[in-house]
């Protein structure tokens, strides 16, 4: 593991933000070791890229993750939305009322339950849902263009596991 964080060669500092005043190098190797103070390096440097490169459609993360899993969820609900992309309701549902007014989600009360409201796509969501698709592929493949074909399967499939074996947010050892 490298000693420093580093930006384009440059010293940068644990967000990733270039830092040239720096004059002593930071040993990072046990935070280097751990999960999450990499996951969360990673995740805030592909944030940093993911709003320029989808600038063009003016989406950020939680609206591309909101269309893509409306689009592929018919009768998906508020509820289960932001329980999937672990938001708060009332902060989810600013962003759908905003994504609303746009024209690209509507809402219904659910037939399966009077108390749920349930989301859809209208054709200009489904419209922005593609190009957001296409530009996503381009951007997963650059994000991921360090790893061979093979790594990139395996550590998506890894990026699973793990999210998949977390124990709920309360649950402690």
């Amino acid at each position: 593991m490298e000693k420093l964080a580093t930006t384009s060669g440059r010293r940068a500092n644990a967000t990733g933000s270039s830092n040239d005043q720096a004059s002593s190098q930071l040993e990072l190797s046990a935070l280097q070791e751990t999960p999450g103070f990499t996951i969360r390096i990673l995740q805030l440097q592909i944030f940093e890229r993911f709003y320029p490169f989808f600038a063009e459609l003016g989406v950020s993360p939680a609206e591309y993750a909101i269309l893509l899993v409306v689009r592929d969820n018919a009768s998906v609900t508020q509820s289960e939305l932001a329980a999937v992309l672990r938001m708060q309701l009332p902060n989810l549902v600013k962003i759908l009322s905003a994504m609303e007014e746009q024209g690209t989600i509507a809402r219904e009360r659910s037939t399966r339950d009077k108390r749920a409201v349930e989301l859809s796509l209208t054709a200009a969501g489904q419209k922005r849902a593609k190009e957001a698709t296409g530009l996503g592929d381009q951007f997963n493949t650059e994000t991921l263009a360090a790893l061979s074909k093979q790594e990139r399967v395996a550590f998506l499939e890894m990026l699973d596991r793990l999210t998949a074996s977390q124990p709920a947010a309360s649950t402690r050892p």
